[in-house]
């Protein structure tokens, strides 16, 4: 039995059912109801992700595109604002993605000499690194409920909130990734200098 309840702008899963059947025989108003009530779940769930601010608002308008363009494909109207979390947590995963690709996993660059602690001794920082880069190689997918776990330390059921994902599915993640990284730190460090 789910506890949660339905807030004012989210409405009884028939009230949104009624709106859905009306937009899809182009009734403006409702249109304009529904839209306006999905604008406030995207930036609630956008929200979550970026605080508020651009970053939030750009998330949220980004998610109601998708939304739009995939509107028809929509097969349970009751679960309206379950598929538009969900487009907002891949929104939100793909913006991450894009950001990876620019910039490095931490500010201070792959060099070992640059991480914050100068002290540190050098095996540590090349111990550091090498987990660093581990990390950085697995899927995003893998390395995101692993991070939500282990470093940011949230519980099973908060990950399934944050990324619309059965909590079946954050274990087995969660296994692969443990497994993965397990095994490529297992394996002999690679040396740059050559021998």
């Amino acid at each position: 039995m789910n506890a949660r309840a339905n807030t004012p702008e989210q409405g009884s899963s028939a009230e949104v059912t009624a709106l859905v059947a009306l937009v899809r025989l182009g009734n403006a108003e409702a249109n304009d109801a529904l839209w306006q009530r999905c604008c406030v779940v995207a930036q609630r769930v956008a929200r979550r992700w970026a605080g508020s601010g651009a970053d939030a608002d750009d998330l949220s308008q980004e998610a109601l595109l998708r939304a739009i363009e995939s509107f028809d494909g929509l097969r349970d109207p009751a679960a309206l604002h379950g598929w538009l979390q969900v487009i907002v947590s891949r929104s939100v995963a793909r913006r991450v993605r894009i950001v990876r690709r620019k910039t490095e996993l931490t500010a201070y660059g792959s060099d070992p000499e640059s991480l914050p602690s100068r002290e540190a001794p050098p095996d540590f920082q090349v111990d550091l690194r090498r987990l660093l880069d581990t990390l950085s190689s697995l899927p995003e997918e893998e390395r995101r409920c692993f991070w939500l776990r282990r470093c940011e330390g949230m519980c099973i059921e908060e990950i399934a909130r944050e990324t619309a994902l059965s909590p079946s599915t954050i274990h087995r993640r969660l296994n692969v990734a443990e497994r993965r990284l397990a095994k490529r730190l297992r394996e002999p460090a690679v040396t740059s200098a050559g021998a």
